[in-house]
């Protein structure tokens, strides 16, 4: 399988070279490379039972080394290739150093335009982002934040203030597609095999107003994990359908909602029915608008044990990021699964300061429930539906367009939702280091 994609890619790049080339050969053209270099060092404790009567601290230094480039192969069409290597050093409880492996970040073609003006294709793996990340994000939660790419394709028309994408996905378990070098044991990054196809459409020609919609078929199918655990999922195939609007107001304010769907089935016969959505209100103000007031209300339906013919526990999809927690998307470990956001709600209170122009400060204030109890170990688990408060504050500071990095505090005061209430915390400093450069050819 892999040895085939790796030929069909080869041949596409070898068409779409010749193809650009007859088409427009004297059109002055660069080619870009970057490179990057991430160091975190992170301390946790108790975000996994809030039992501070265990010992699970954990400190640790991530490295993250990023390579990029983009070629261009005529006037639209560009070639781009990323690798990615990132290696954690385990302090406490400490382990060996150990290099990690490299792989491919993104190796894809970019078709700026095909057969008819606004029409265009990207084939292979990319990174996608739609929207605010709320169901189309990260394809690969299993890795953390070493990426968030997909192997897809991406046909796009293009008219005006209005775009309609056809997407589609293939995320197996384990990166099989493309090479690893250096290779370690196979990384799990899906609990199952992922498959997708789906539309999404972006209207931004209304008057202040921006408007988007989709619906994806998804595949989840072949849960490598025992069958007996809570954590397990059958096969299950679903179709999720939402749409987003933003609306810019006077004064500064700015109002957002999105809302999905999910229908489908789950192998043995269950029927799926869940609900997904937010809504929040903004308010910029300062010289620049550099400061804001944010207030809003995110949630995700949850399974109700007495309706055990249906499940309407919230899927994810491609949305298992730290959008809300870098703590919380861990402590979610012990329920489906890391980053797996379902059965929770968030009240959310944020403000930014930037009081000089290179930093900003974020305090943010969540308030978490949840539609039902979990039925996990008692150890863990308590028989309430609140999940406790949560307040963060994160500092940023980018010193010129090479450097920046970030203080990020995060702590958890559990309510009823588990069974103790020992708080926890999250603690990480990071420096970024980025170079660009580009040459014409």
């Amino acid at each position: 399988m892999r040895t085939a994609c790796l030929v069909t890619f080869i041949v596409l790049l070898v068409c779409a070279r010749t193809a650009a080339g007859q088409s427009n050969h004297q059109e002055p053209s660069a080619f870009t490379y970057g490179f990057e270099l991430r160091i975190r060092n992170e301390n946790w404790n108790n975000l996994f039972d809030f039992n501070s009567g265990l010992d699970d601290q954990r400190v640790q230094v991530r490295y993250r080394t990023r390579l990029w480039m983009k070629a261009p192969l005529g006037r639209h069409v560009d070639f781009h290739l990323g690798l990615n290597q990132e290696t954690n050093q385990t302090i406490v409880t400490r382990k060996p150093y150990r290099f990690d492996e490299l792989m491919f970040e993104t190796a894809y073609l970019d078709l700026r335009r095909l057969f008819v003006p606004g029409l265009s294709l990207k084939l292979g793996r990319q990174n996608i982002n739609k929207g605010e990340g709320f169901i189309l994000m990260d394809g690969s939660p299993g890795d953390g934040s070493r990426a968030f790419f997909f192997n897809a394709a991406v046909l796009g028309y293009e008219r005006k203030h209005a775009k309609l994408e056809a997407l589609a996905f293939s995320n197996p378990r384990t990166d099989r597609y493309l090479p690893r070098l250096h290779a370690r044991p196979a990384r799990s990054l899906l609990e199952w095999n992922g498959h997708a196809a789906g539309l999404y459409f972006t209207e931004t020609g209304l008057r202040a107003t921006t408007l988007e919609a989709y619906v994806f078929r998804n595949n989840e199918l072949g849960d490598i994990r025992p069958a007996a655990s809570l954590q397990y999922q059958p096969d299950r195939r679903f179709t999720t359908a939402g749409g987003r609007l933003t609306r810019k107001l006077p004064r500064g304010f700015t109002a957002a909602a999105e809302l999905a769907f999910q229908s489908g089935k789950q192998s043995g016969g269950a029927d799926i029915r869940a609900r997904a959505g937010y809504a929040y209100l903004k308010k910029t103000f300062g010289s620049r608008n550099q400061h804001y007031l944010l207030g809003g209300y995110t949630g995700f339906s949850g399974d109700d044990p007495s309706t055990p013919g249906r499940i309407e526990g919230w899927s994810p999809l491609f949305g298992r990021w730290p959008k809300y927690s870098e703590m919380y998307l861990l402590s979610l470990t012990r329920e489906k699964g890391a980053g797996y956001w379902s059965n929770l709600g968030l009240w959310q209170g944020e403000f930014v300061y930037s009081p000089v122009k290179p930093a900003s400060i974020r305090f943010t204030y969540y308030r978490m429930l949840a539609a039902h109890p979990f039925a996990g170990s008692p150890a863990t688990f308590g028989s309430g539906a609140v999940r406790g408060d949560m307040p963060q504050v994160r500092v940023d500071y980018t010193y010129n367009q090479n450097w920046k990095g970030h203080i990020l505090y995060e702590y958890l005061n559990p309510g009823s939702f588990y069974s103790k209430g020992s708080p926890a915390y999250f603690l990480r400093f990071e420096v970024i280091y980025t170079y660009t450069g580009s040459h014409p050819i």
